[in-house]
């Protein structure tokens, strides 16, 4: 206030002075190529395909500015410790909102994490593009280990799921699980030894879970298949959509525990279509011939194939997997016949795995010759989802598997 007051015109004549110099020394910084002052980092936005959407992520660029000056101890702690320094928050929070709003779970979450670090940091090495991920799901409250060999680091999580097929470590009595199966095939070529980072970036971070229980909140992909199978003598031919979006994410979904998969429900897509036209063909029929239906259908609608002899590996799938495979066996047809019994019939039913086959039995309020199972205080007719083909017939062991024991896996009430 003093100085308005008592110098009214001089401070407006030292701020023109002023001005006139910092535009003269950055025009003659600029004419000579000299580093000028760097201009204040700002938030950025970086689009990612996510699946069937396209997703933008918020960031602050100094997130950009943090450099690994390489793959040892201390310059990955470093380089993790300059990451805390950054406004990492602003990528974080869009992330965990994203997760929310868009039903992911841990595993979802952690393809959208990879893929927005792969494009903020797609200038950056991919060891920094990694440790970028782990610091990430460290952030988010993970429990997470870190190693690394020659010019590679390979994050890991622990978990309590069961997992098949992945690098596994273990410390301290948990196990850990590897996040990126393909990436970490350079540990078994390497002969260098694979070192663990002597440093827990959440000593109290939670286990992170693979299973998936629903379909996310992503937009769906309707892709129709016509389907024929014989009934009584006659074909039925049915025209079904499914959901293409949910086959494309279980193409990247790590093998787990297989009543997930039986457990998994069909997406909205499948629902409204497949199980009205079942109604339609369940009308006035008793509980038996509606089985016997599902049957014929299961049997007798698609080609069998082994998941080794098609893929190459185990590839058990969802429902509506089924309806885009040209093949599928045993594990997939169970989980097809299932989701049906329960969404049409709401019948009581046991999932039966013997050596290297699964199938189902069904509880049935009739008495039936054939195979019967009692479990727990009630009785099961074996109701095998893939065979024989062109039959409906319910109470049929499997072929070869009369005489081989079994395991319980899962029941339905």
């Amino acid at each position: 206030m003093f100085c308005g007051s008592t110098y009214p015109h001089e401070e407006p004549e030292i701020h023109n002075q002023t001005m006139k110099k910092i535009r003269w020394t950055t025009f003659l910084l600029l004419l000579l190529g000299a580093p000028y002052l760097p201009v204040a980092a700002t938030e950025a936005t970086a689009t990612i395909s996510f699946y069937t959407t396209a997703l933008p992520v918020q960031y602050h660029t100094d997130l950009l500015t943090p450099e690994c000056a390489g793959v040892h101890e201390k310059s990955i702690v470093q380089f993790y410790q300059q990451l805390e320094k950054t406004n990492y928050r602003i990528l974080l929070n869009d992330l965990l909102q994203k997760k929310e709003a868009l039903s992911l779970n841990d595993w979802l979450f952690y393809r959208l994490v990879h893929q927005s670090v792969v494009a903020i940091f797609q200038h950056k090495s991919p060891v920094e593009q990694g440790l970028l991920g782990w610091f990430l799901l460290s952030q988010a409250g993970f429990d997470t280990r870190l190693t690394y060999v020659e010019q590679e680091v390979f994050l890991y999580v622990h978990s309590t799921d069961q997992i098949f097929e992945v690098p596994l470590i273990q410390d301290q009595d948990k196990i850990y699980v590897n996040l990126r199966p393909n990436h970490s095939s350079a540990q078994k070529n390497s002969e260098s030894p694979l070192y663990m980072l002597n440093f827990v970036a959440r000593p109290d971070g939670r286990a992170f879970s693979f299973y998936l229980r629903e379909p996310p909140r992503l937009p769906a992909q309707p892709t129709t298949r016509k389907v024929t199978f014989p009934w009584q003598g006659q074909p039925l031919s049915l025209d079904i959509q499914y959901d293409k979006t949910l086959v494309e994410l279980m193409k990247t979904w790590p093998l787990v525990d297989e009543t997930v998969y039986l457990k998994f429900p069909m997406s909205e897509v499948l629902t409204q279509s497949l199980l009205p036209q079942f109604r339609d063909l369940l009308r006035d029929k008793t509980p038996r011939q509606s089985v016997e239906l599902l049957l014929a259908f299961t049997r007798s609608a698609f080609d069998y194939k082994e998941d080794t002899e098609y893929f190459g590996r185990s590839k058990p799938m969802v429902t509506d997997e089924v309806f885009f495979y040209p093949y599928s066996d045993c594990e997939d047809r169970s989980a097809l016949f299932f989701n049906l019994v329960k969404n049409l019939l709401d019948l009581p039913m046991i999932v039966l795995a013997f050596p290297n086959h699964l199938t189902i039995a069904v509880a049935i309020d009739e008495t039936l010759p054939g195979a019967v199972i009692t479990h727990e205080g009630q009785r099961y007719y074996v109701c095998d989802p893939t065979g024989p083909i062109n039959s409906s017939e319910i109470g049929v062991f499997p072929r070869e598997y009369e005489e081989s024991p079994f395991e319980v896996i899962l029941s339905y009430r």
